[in-house]
């Protein structure tokens, strides 16, 4: 059995489809990211209070519909409107995020047999969530012990940078990945599921009773761990092969062309906001307009 064939899942749609999926999650991805930007976020100390995304809304819809090309638009919808759209993408390393989320966020829509049973769902979405920011926060450790020796810094600056990164995930985990992250989610998708999936014209996913990790096989812990080491690959390359790590500054500034920035009073936040709504209503719309034939055909034969 192939990687793929292990990995996919148990609900088939046309390419169409999941392309619709796709920019649906996308969209709604950059929306709340876009609306979490706007919120200010207080601090305590070094530590970080605010909430980085209402990850409850794109997740959602992956438990809903869960293809890969759902859970690769959670990460992205982020990078799209809230970091290259502005003109503040981090380079080679914000692909270590996409690697990360994808992966548990996809992982975590498979252990998932039952969208009604609320402790299911908040089980698998504070996985997803809070399971990848266990490797996030180890890999942010590794990139500066990498940087730390490169760079010869102070002796016990690592050391205590380690304890701020563990003291900033837990706030983090509590606010974003349980708060805003799992319990909504746990009440969002039973009452979403079988409402959405007919305006897409997809069929809902099939529901049984077996376990949560009943179809979790060796080949998804190797796609967890393969996807920690590629994250850190990501973003370390520069240090070990000396590769260019793409900065906003080498790459064609999307935001800068067309004045979308952070530094102009928040107005090219909302401009982002403005685009991923009208995207996502043009998205609904398209789900909309190609299942009219479909249900007129369904009301011909009756």
């Amino acid at each position: 059995m192939s990687i793929m064939n292990a990995l996919r899942p148990n609900v088939t749609a046309s390419s169409n489809k999941r392309m619709m999926v796709f920019i649906l999650v996308l969209t709604l991805s950059g929306l709340e990211n876009t609306i979490a930007e706007l919120i200010p976020e207080p601090t305590l100390g070094p530590i970080e209070l605010g909430i980085s995304s209402f990850i409850f809304l794109p997740l959602a819809l992956v438990f809903l519909f869960p293809y890969i090309e759902a859970a690769i638009a959670v990460p992205l919808g982020e990078i799209v409107f809230t970091e290259f759209l502005l003109g503040e993408f981090g380079g080679l390393g914000e692909f270590s995020e996409v690697v990360l989320v994808t992966t548990f966020v996809y992982v975590a829509a498979q252990m998932v047999h039952d969208l009604t049973n609320p402790r299911q769902v908040f089980l698998a979405a504070a996985f997803a969530k809070i399971g990848s920011q266990i490797p996030a926060t180890l890999l942010d450790m590794g990139v500066i012990w990498v940087g730390a020796e490169e760079f010869e810094a102070v002796a016990g600056l690592p050391q205590s940078v380690f304890v701020i990164e563990v003291l900033d995930m837990i706030p983090e985990a509590i606010i974003t990945g349980l708060v805003f992250g799992a319990i909504p989610t746990m009440y969002l998708v039973p009452s979403l599921y079988g409402k959405v999936e007919p305006l897409l014209g997809i069929n809902p996913r099939p529901q049984s009773d077996a376990s949560m990790l009943s179809e979790i096989g060796i080949m998804h812990v190797a796609a967890l761990i393969g996807a920690s080491i590629l994250a850190f690959f990501f973003a370390t390359a520069g240090f070990f092969l000396g590769l260019p790590m793409m900065e906003t500054e080498s790459l064609l500034n999307i935001g800068a062309l067309v004045g979308l920035t952070v530094e102009d009073g928040g107005a090219g936040i909302f401009i982002s906001l403005i685009l991923a709504f009208i995207l996502f209503l043009l998205v609904v719309a398209w789900g909309r307009n190609s299942t009219a034939p479909t249900r007129q055909q369904s009301q011909t034969r009756k």
